[in-house]
């Protein structure tokens, strides 16, 4: 009898557990806490860290200040959203502009975007409400240091989420499992085929995303013409490619170009289709 009970109670007990594991976010996450009254360019900058099933720690810091709070939340679950209840004030910059209000968050783990979004209210302030939007990252969660000055970070995330870009880590993986292929050009012209946008779309959503990704862009040619109006057109070609990624939107500092003409084929120069591959733009993270 003993013997069952103990079992039944280690079945529930797992399910249970198991469940609500796997509706909790793991590690330490950081984005925007935008209130009611905010714009995302004024938003401020969260963090939040999950310790384990029953707590984690919150950080708000005031946009561009010194100013911060370290706080305590419980952990519980709610028709598959995450409720987040802020129980106590652990560490603050003690002024009168420090974010003490204590916060209750009710969030949602989006797996397509990597976002964990959602709202909150306060518990014992007027009138505080608003929305969350944080990715996952691998910085630790400050308890009682003082913010630096910038949050240049935290531009860059306002820019991604206006253009709809998803989560860094989602972007990361997009990134390792990308294949590249080179891009073809007609016999002596550098203009890009309209076939190839949705190839060159695809690899400029990573580059805008991968704040500390570069991409270099090394055009070629086949062996019809001299070396030097070779070097010359496989310059064009690149540059082509270059300027695609501008207009996209891409800075001018992640993108580096080569050209080396004729010199490096990847097929025979004896046959038409031969000529067609060597005619072509490769590309490569660096």
């Amino acid at each position: 009898m003993t013997r069952n009970i103990l079992f039944i109670f280690s079945l529930v007990y797992s399910i249970f557990f198991v469940g609500f594991s796997q509706n909790i976010p793991e590690g330490n996450w950081r984005g925007i806490i935008k209130a009611s009254n905010q714009t995302i360019d004024d938003s401020d900058v969260f963090y939040i860290s999950f310790k384990d099933e029953s707590k984690g720690f919150s950080r708000i810091e005031k946009l561009n200040t010194k100013e911060y709070v370290y706080k305590e939340f419980s952990i519980s679950t709610k028709n598959d959203k995450i409720i987040l209840e802020e129980r106590y004030i652990k560490a603050s910059s003690n002024s009168k502009n420090a974010p003490k209000c204590k916060l209750n968050y009710e969030m949602s783990y989006d797996e397509s975007s990597g976002y964990l979004t959602g709202t909150y209210k306060s518990s014992d302030c007027k009138n505080v409400m608003g929305e969350i939007t944080l990715y996952r990252t691998n910085q630790p969660i400050n308890s009682d240091k003082e913010p630096t000055l910038t949050h240049y970070w935290k531009y860059q995330f306002a820019i991604s989420l206006s253009k709809g870009l998803p989560s860094p880590e989602i972007l990361e993986r997009e990134r390792k499992n990308f294949e590249f292929s080179p891009i073809y050009f007609d016999h002596d012209k550098s203009e890009i085929k309209p076939e190839f946008y949705e190839y060159l779309n695809k690899l400029a959503r990573i580059l805008e995303g991968l704040h500390d990704l570069r991409l270099l862009v090394v055009g070629h040619t086949d062996a019809v013409g001299t070396d030097e109006y070779n070097i010359g057109l496989s310059e064009r070609r690149a540059k082509a490619i270059k300027d695609y990624f501008l207009k996209q939107g891409i800075e001018n500092e992640k993108l580096e170009i080569d050209f080396k003409g004729k010199r490096m084929p990847i097929d025979t120069n004896k046959t038409p289709e031969g000529k067609s591959r060597n005619r072509r733009v490769d590309f490569s993270f660096i």
